[in-house]
């Protein structure tokens, strides 16, 4: 299982390749990360927002999750509150990716 250090690691990484233009104004947030069965949901925001206070400075998500299998770091859907994407997750309750066919 990936420790929380590790795992924040993991999340800056994702964020740094989706948003290559927002670098700089990347801050981590791991005390406000939470692990679940499934894996970590790891808070990050933006320098602006935390500044700022602009709901037009935040991410349009906060959350990157990172699966505790090894399973690549991704953003939790945003229909579903996180706790209850993760714990569907961890019970197998979610659709599983047909890598061949693209489709779930």
């Amino acid at each position: 299982m990936l420790s929380k250090s590790e795992a924040v690691e993991l999340a800056a990484e994702f964020v740094r390749a989706m948003y290559p233009d927002k670098v700089a104004s990347l801050v981590m947030l791991p005390d406000k990360c939470e692990e679940y069965g499934f894996g970590w949901a790891i808070r990050f925001d933006w320098k602006e927002h935390l500044e700022t206070g602009n709901p037009v400075d935040a991410p349009f998500t906060s959350v990157v999750v990172v699966p505790h299998d090894g399973e690549a770091a991704h953003w939790p859907p945003t229909a579903l509150p996180v706790a209850e994407y993760m714990r569907r997750r961890e019970v197998g309750d979610w659709p599983s990716v047909d890598r061949r066919s693209g489709g779930y």
